[in-house]
């Protein structure tokens, strides 16, 4: 797809100035935070990778105690919101510290190998994680596994891998994947710095650090021989349901909470997910005026005073060109990721919002409606970028420290390993055909370089399934949790794929990621008992505890179905 040029270079240049307001964005947000508290760091500035001449300063393997983290983690995603959300690479918001949470949390790294599967290469690189050794007093360890995100202590705090940890006396880990946050292999991510980053060596990462926290190495041997149990979401899970297929030697159990497991190219079910969920928490006429809107904005364009109209309705960084690659870039990151974002992370109340004032008439057309709505969201400010060429300029800097630097990381994985292009090619959906398959493609090569092409991808996808089994298989001992408007359950399993030993829940109107948040705080009953369920189950498997006839937790379960279905005769 070549980018067209309308003649406006001029006009592209005069809105450099809009633009320049806010290149400061985040700097004004740390200035602002600054002034709130004086004692807590920067929230925009990142801290080094740590040499190997400060580790050796600490404790073997670099422990510091981390303070004030919840806030600073609060405002570092307000900062690093608008360029992250377009592919949902930020790490979930995490929860509030439990009360019972222990204030020594250490951070800590460890040399792992570069290249898992090249004995002459013995290179290696620090991977960073977080230790809360709060409840340590049995032969276990709980991790929750880091994805596509900068690590934070607040999942060592609360959530339910603490609770799981709380419950059984274990060792709780936090572990960052590497080319994510700190955790960085290569001084850049070049194309061929990356050529180490995929699941593969991510998961060789998490069996390396699974045996050394189990050696003598590791507080002299406190998790010598210690079960293992993971704990994931999003890609994460996938990653802590491959480690069964895997390294089934080293983990006992794995709980995966909305974690995608089939590789696609074309991914057109995410938004007709999106779709299901704006009519079922919405209303039908919230998406029969979002589509009226899109039909406007697709009559409008066809015009030069409708561009100008559109950009001025959707305050567009500069005024929009009628070229493919433009065209789609506004719609995918303008419209269709903004809805993306409210539906995959949706709270109780937030779609109902949303809808309401989509729907409200007093704000005039369907048109008018959507762009309000639209441009008063955090993720479109300071104003929404409709230039491909500005696009691919962020997304080629190759340093870690670049503000898409972590989008850039997860469309390579994308890239090479996944596809999950989230297209408008299904009819099921209001947004029409606006993003097509071809704009993902592209993306991928001019990110990289040619040799990223539809031929690589479609390659690795063969291969990312063959060699995890996509939707053929659940491994034993993994439980498994779904939303049922989480777009991205599609790729994930569902009741049919559940076997005695690897169930799997779906609960019910909630989005992704919602059953690895504490209990007790659940927005609904399904969702309180399917967390109640899942640690019962990671429990059983990790403890092998017995109740006191003797049954384990299938043989109780057994006995309750037997039970129940007597007293119905």
């Amino acid at each position: 797809m070549e980018e067209e040029n309308d003649g406006e270079e001029d006009e592209t240049v005069s809105e450099s100035d809009r633009e320049s307001e806010h290149s400061d964005h985040c700097t004004d947000t740390e200035q602002s935070a600054a002034e709130s508290d004086k004692d807590e760091p920067s929230t925009c500035r990142v801290s080094p990778v740590p040499t190997q001449e400060s580790l050796r300063r600490g404790r073997g393997a670099g422990a510091a105690v981390i303070q004030n983290t919840q806030s600073i983690t609060r405002r570092l995603l307000l900062c690093l919101i608008s360029s992250a959300y377009s592919l949902r690479t930020f790490e979930p918001p995490p929860p509030e510290p439990s009360i019972r949470s222990s204030t020594n949390i250490t951070e800590g790294w460890l040399p792992v190998r570069l290249n898992h599967f090249d004995a002459s290469n013995t290179d290696t690189f620090q991977m960073r994680y977080y230790y809360n050794s709060q409840f340590s007093r049995g032969p276990y360890i709980v991790i929750y596994v880091g994805g596509e995100w900068t690590i934070s202590p607040g999942w060592v705090r609360s959530g339910l891998a603490y609770e799981l940890a709380e419950r059984i006396g274990a060792g709780l880990f936090y572990t960052e994947h590497r080319y994510y946050g700190l955790t960085r292999p290569t001084n850049g991510t070049t194309v061929e710095e990356l050529r180490y980053l995929n699941v593969d060596q991510a998961l060789g990462d998490l069996a390396q650090f699974i045996e050394y926290v189990r050696s003598d190495d590791f507080e002299n041997g406190r998790f010598r021989n210690a079960r293992v149990a993971l704990v994931g979401c999003s890609y994460a899970g996938s990653m802590a349901t491959w480690m069964k297929l895997a390294y089934p030697h080293l983990v006992r159990v794995s709980m995966s909470d909305s974690g995608p497991l089939h590789a696609q190219e074309d991914f057109p079910e995410y938004l007709e997910v999106i779709t299901t969920a704006l009519r079922v928490q919405g209303s039908q006429q919230c998406v029969d005026d979002v589509e009226s809107a899109m039909k406007r904005i697709n009559e409008l364009i066809e015009t030069e005073a409708g561009l100008d109209t559109v950009s001025t309705l959707f305050n567009t960084c500069s005024r929009l060109r009628r070229s493919p690659l433009d065209l789609s870039t506004f719609f995918w990151f303008g419209i269709t990721e903004t809805f993306a974002y409210l539906v995959q992370y949706a709270t109780p109340g937030d779609i109902p919002r949303a809808c309401d004032h989509i729907t409200n008439k007093t704000l005039g057309d369907p048109i008018d409606r959507l762009s309000s709505w639209l441009t008063s969201q955090p993720y479109t400010q300071p104003c929404i970028e409709s230039r491909y060429s500005e696009k691919v300029a962020s997304h080629t800097n190759t340093s870690y420290d670049s503000p898409d630097a972590t989008m850039r990381l997860w469309t390579y994985q994308t890239c090479t390993e996944y596809g999950w292009y989230q297209t408008t090619t299904s009819s099921r959906q209001p947004f029409l055909n606006t993003v097509p398959l071809e704009y993902f493609h592209q993306m991928c090569k001019d990110f990289f370089n040619d040799s990223i092409d539809e031929s690589l991808l479609r390659s690795a996808i063969v291969r990312t399934n063959r060699l995890f089994a996509g939707l053929k298989h659940l491994p034993d001992d993994v439980v498994s949790v779904g939303g049922g408007h989480d777009p991205w359950s599609p790729m994930g399993p569902n009741k049919t794929h559940e076997t005695h030993l690897a169930p799997v829940y779906i609960v019910d109107g909630v989005s992704h990621c919602r059953a690895i948040r504490p209990t007790g705080s659940s927005e609904s009953d399904h969702l309180e008992r399917t967390k109640q369920s899942s640690l019962l189950f990671m429990e059983q498997l990790m403890t092998d505890v017995r109740s006191a006839s003797g049954h384990t937790l299938g043989s109780r379960l057994l006995v309750l179905t037997l039970v129940v279905f007597y007293t119905m005769f």
